[in-house]
């Protein structure tokens, strides 16, 4: 694990969270309720299936980092460096380097969806809220705030690492979600 400039890093991150708004809004927004309730071809979730369970996700890490942030102290210009821990499940995620399948925990397995477009929405709002983390992130010092993980609260990443796993668990669960479009 290398470190990185934490201006560069979170630059990388905006931008992936800015396009998998643009991809969300042109992509899910406006399909029909049929398709956003489909179940997969091989049995697996829906679209909708999996933007609940990315809206699980968000529920879990969002408050925890804005109340992080608030009492994180400012910037130190240092580079930003993964912990082990956190590498780990960023990688594991990661649609690009990571082809293995997870079973979901318990607690983030979607149910059966009844408003798909509520769920499109409130991921809409998320990622919203997951750019204005990210701004607020570049006055703030990330390898010192510490987050539990959905795993455990015992088990902590920092801040930058809990940032850099929910953009790659969304893109992970997107490309997902696409395959659902698939003839």
């Amino acid at each position: 694990m290398h470190a990185i400039d934490q201006g560069i890093f979170l630059e990388q991150l905006e931008r992936e969270g800015e396009e998998q708004l643009k991809e969300v809004i042109a992509v899910f927004q406006n399909l029909p309720e049929d398709i956003l309730i489909r179940p997969a071809r091989n049995g697996g979730w829906s679209i909708a299936d999996c933007i609940v369970h990315l809206n699980s996700y968000a529920l879990f890490y969002l408050p925890r980092l804005e109340r992080a942030f608030a009492a994180a102290p400012p910037i130190d210009n240092g580079p930003f460096k993964h912990t082990v821990i956190g590498h780990y499940f960023i990688t594991m995620m990661d649609v690009d380097r990571s082809k293995r399948k997870y079973k979901a925990m318990k607690l983030h397995r979607p149910q059966h969806v009844n408003e798909p477009y509520r769920a499109i929405a409130d991921f809409i709002l998320n990622l919203e809220r997951m750019l204005i983390l990210l701004a607020t992130a570049r006055t703030k010092r990330l390898r010192s705030v510490r987050i539990g993980t959905s795993i455990s609260l015992w088990i902590k990443i920092n801040a930058g690492d809990a940032l850099a796993f929910l953009m790659v668990h969304n893109k992970r669960h997107l490309v997902q979600a696409k395959q659902n479009l698939q003839p």
